[in-house]
């Protein structure tokens, strides 16, 4: 197994001892994996592979099951365990690609605007909305059937996307403007802008709650919003450049990825409070959570792996 370069010191096969540092274990995908999600009907962990245009298929220990190859690149991912689909939106070609999680084949093709680049699934309507980079625009798609439900315009350059299921609304992160648009997502109508951190990028929706987590990649902090009362609760300082998150809404844990740190900010969310900061590998590009089996997966996008973390090592 080739051996992850990390902050601190190293050890052979892939794993990693020391006070700060959890213990992980890594396995080979594809190039510059940049974002992945778990589903956990099928068992499946989905990496997308953006320097190879792939994505690469593991099971929950990190073993190699397929790879799907597609028409052009895929940043980020969504997955409807409920109804078996994995949607990927094929940068270059302005489709999303979609897949059946357990036997992999494509199941349709839906055409939506350039260069699709964010994208979030309603659970509860199954409806699936991707951000559109090249228009500006945000597409609604009904995640069963292909068909194209809406289309409504955003701000330009629109980054991550989530999505609250109990209330339908959609959140769009406006990298440029630094604010966060909330969307209609039964009739495609604007309901709000907030305003948040220099440069936010990604974000994730703690649907028990209602409260959205934002990164501020450029200002290193979190805003933490409510979704349903439209407004700022707070705002926390995390680590450098932060990309990535994963709330854990069981356990009432935020995991943030800070890139260039290389570390993990860990934040009660009953406290809203950054509890814990853990080193990680470095240049980790994305993360996803596999809560039955207690496990944490990082994308270390310049070594083309995959770590897989024990959350009970980051306690």
């Amino acid at each position: 197994m080739k051996i992850s370069h990390l902050a601190l010191s190293l050890a052979l096969a892939g794993c990693v001892t020391g006070a700060d540092v959890p213990r992980v274990t890594t396995h080979s995908v594809g190039q510059w994996p940049e974002d992945l999600v778990f589903d956990p009907r099928s068992g499946h962990l989905f990496v997308a592979d953006e320097g190879s245009a792939t994505v690469t298929v593991l099971n929950a220990m990190g073993e190699r099951v397929g790879t799907i190859r597609l028409a052009s690149r895929a940043r980020h991912l969504a997955v409807d365990s409920a109804w078996g689909h994995v949607y990927v939106p094929n940068e270059g070609n302005g489709f999303v690609a979609v897949f059946d999680t357990r036997d992999l084949r494509e199941a349709f093709r839906i055409p939506v605007g350039p260069k699709p680049h964010g994208i979030g699934v309603d659970t509860a309507t199954h409806r699936v909305f991707v951000a559109n980079e090249g228009d500006g625009s945000l597409t609604a798609l009904d995640g069963r059937s292909g068909q194209v439900l809406f289309s409504v315009p955003v701000d330009h350059g629109p980054g991550g996307v989530a999505v609250d299921p109990v209330t339908s609304r959609v959140f769009v992160v406006s990298v440029k403007q630094d604010r966060v648009l909330v969307i209609d997502g039964a009739r495609g109508l604007w309901i709000a802008a907030i305003p948040v951190g220099r440069g936010p990028t990604h974000l994730r929706v703690n649907a028990k709650k209602g409260i959205v987590y934002v990164l501020n990649t450029e200002a290193g902090s979190v805003s933490v919003l409510d979704g349903r009362a439209l407004s700022v609760l707070t705002t926390l300082a995390v680590g450098d450049y932060p990309i990535g998150i994963v709330v854990d809404e069981a356990a009432g844990r935020v995991y943030v990825v800070n890139n260039r740190g290389n570390t993990l900010s860990i934040v009660n969310e009953a406290a809203l409070t950054v509890v814990r900061t853990r080193r990680i590998p470095r240049n980790v590009s994305s993360a996803t959570l596999n809560r039955e089996a207690g496990l944490l997966y990082l994308a270390l996008k310049s070594e083309d792996r995959v770590a897989v973390v024990r959350l009970r090592d980051l306690e």
